[in-house]
């Protein structure tokens, strides 16, 4: 049966399936005696009581550390081996270096080629996984109980013993700028790029992309990743997550056996760099011909994750711009209709961090758009929150965290996150409370601390010669052309 065919023999089935019980898929009630107004807002519901996990402390004989979570809902375990460097630590020239090392751990190992570890995780069910951000990198597990200890066998072979062969590493090549060169056709990622570089210069790690440009990426050699591979994946440099169907007393001989032996080393001291002051805001646009539509990417840098305002500043951007009901998109998209969404966030990393109001909008409306959008960032500045607004807000963050605990998987991540950002263990403990104790004002005070349209990075991503004329008549900052000699690959 083809699928046109099966997709109408669906459709028949639903439509009977309707009419015998009655129900009217068409209309505002799918039952009479049950009448439902559309235009009435449910009711909030009441907060969600959070039961956090427990995290477990120890180390391995080599002294490696272990986080482990009991969680015995499934048979089933996560792990995940944190390494505390990640793109923020590659070599001067080289960026992309840390995410390619990444990618290349389960391409060959001293005693498996790519195809031979391919079959033997797929033998037992497991998943493996590597990856690379700013902060840190990452090798993950995730297996049935009954198969871990053949499943950690492969997943310490990845991360121990890794060859980097040439031929696959040609490939992961290929696959990088291919991918790069898929950039220039999104007028969304050429923003981004243009933001990260302007907002922090082209020599400091957050203004190039964590996967390098394409002049990064054609330079690396088989020895730049081994010598990274040596330089940062050492016992003392790195973190054991365990999440799953397991205890301690079950783990800890499982680990000394496949870990235990893993030699320590010496750290490079992390450089410390320098990000250009805004002294005032500035345009900057990015011309993609006959684009039908305009992105808009504006902000400045901003606060780390550990940051004492960070917690106001969920609050406030929630209000802002971090929900369908936040004012940005009320404004942008459901009064104006400008666009189908309009967003702000904190990209808070471990070295520091940014702001960012970003939205897609018809290229006819990119100057009123940009009205709107300055508009709303002076306003949360200047004007109290109403209670409605901050207390929505909270509920929302409050109601989203216990959805964010739910698989082991999940959890191990959390864990990685509060790992490399200097986070306590019991971080999340006192999250709701903090959230809920956030205040009107500290939402204003904060804003006026953490959001500057007097001196901020305005990238626009479009038709520059439908846009430029108009951006320059609102006189709200100098209009700057980004070329193709000056944007990241």
């Amino acid at each position: 049966m083809n699928k046109t065919l099966l997709y109408t023999v669906n459709f028949l089935l639903l439509m009977i399936f309707s009419a015998c019980s009655g129900a009217d898929y068409g209309s505002k009630t799918a039952d009479s005696s049950r009448p439902f107004d559309r235009t009435i807002q449910p009711a909030e519901g009441s907060l969600l009581n959070l039961a956090l996990p427990v995290i477990q402390n120890f180390s391995l004989s080599n002294g490696l550390e272990v986080k482990l979570v009991e969680h015995h809902e499934l048979p089933v375990v996560d792990i995940r081996l944190v390494i505390k460097s990640g793109s923020f630590v590659d070599p001067a020239g080289k960026a992309g270096t840390a995410s390619f090392t990444a990618d290349m751990l389960d391409e060959g190992t001293t005693t498996r080629d790519a195809f031979e570890i391919a079959d033997a995780k797929d033998y037992v069910g497991a998943r493996l996984g590597s990856g690379s951000g700013w902060d840190g990198s990452f090798v993950t597990l995730s297996t049935l109980k009954k198969h871990l200890d053949t499943s950690m066998e492969i997943f310490a072979d990845i991360s121990l013993n890794p060859t980097f062969p040439t031929k696959d590493m040609e490939k992961i090549r290929e696959r990088r700028l291919t991918r790069i060169l898929q950039r220039k056709d999104q007028p969304i990622t050429l923003a981004a790029l243009a933001f990260a570089e302007l907002v922090y210069g082209d020599s400091h790690p957050y203004g190039t992309p964590t996967t390098g440009t394409e002049e990064s990426i054609k330079s690396i050699t088989q020895s730049d990743l081994k010598n990274y591979y040596s330089t940062y994946y050492k016992s003392n440099n790195a973190t054991l997550i365990v999440v799953g169907d397991v205890t301690e007393s079950e783990m800890l001989p499982i680990l000394e056996k496949y870990f235990g032996s893993w030699e320590s080393g010496m750290i490079p001291e992390t450089m410390n760099y320098d990000i250009p002051e805004i002294s005032e805001t500035a345009f900057y646009l990015v011309d993609k011909p006959d684009a039908a539509q305009s992105y808009l990417y504006f902000g400045h840098n901003s606060i780390s994750r550990a940051s004492e305002n960070y917690i106001n500043s969920v609050v406030m951007n929630m209000i802002l711009g971090g929900q369908f009901s936040a004012r940005l998109n009320l404004n942008l998209r459901e009064d104006k209709g400008y666009t189908y969404g309009a967003r702000s966030s904190f990209s808070a990393r471990r070295s520091g961090g940014s702001f960012s109001a970003r939205a897609s909008v018809k290229t006819d409306v990119t100057d009123s758009s940009i009205v709107e959008f300055l508009y709303e960032l002076r306003r949360i500045r200047s004007e109290h929150v109403t209670l409605e607004e901050l207390e929505h807000a909270k509920k929302s963050i409050v109601q989203r965290l216990p959805s964010t605990f739910e698989t082991p998987s999940q959890i191990a991540g959390i864990i990685g996150s509060q790992l490399l950002n200097d986070l306590p263990d019991d971080y999340y403990s006192t999250y709701g409370e903090k959230i809920q104790a956030v205040t009107m004002q500290d939402v204003m005070v904060t804003a006026q601390k953490l959001i500057d349209p007097e001196h901020m990075t305005l990238v626009i991503s479009g038709d520059i010669a439908q846009v430029k004329e108009a951006i320059e008549s609102l006189n709200e900052g100098n209009v700057n052309i980004v070329g193709e000699e000056t944007m990241p690959e």
